[in-house]
């Protein structure tokens, strides 16, 4: 019948798609931001597109506003 639902979930937030990192990488350089370390690591270490995409807004909010 295949994995339960609460396993396929916990394996699937585990991942993040290489075309994805390389779009938080461009949302990273379009906010300007792209060259700090706690930015690569935030792009390095999430679990998915929308966590990094929080998190980089986050620093921008910082840094900016």
């Amino acid at each position: 019948m295949g994995k339960p639902k609460c396993e396929m979930k916990r394996s699937t937030s585990r991942t993040i798609s290489t075309q994805d990192r390389k779009d938080l990488q461009v949302l990273a350089d379009d906010f300007g931001l792209s060259y700090r370390k706690d930015i690569q690591d935030i792009i390095q270490s999430c679990r998915s597109y929308s966590e990094g995409q929080r998190k980089i807004l986050g620093v921008y909010a910082a840094v900016y506003l």
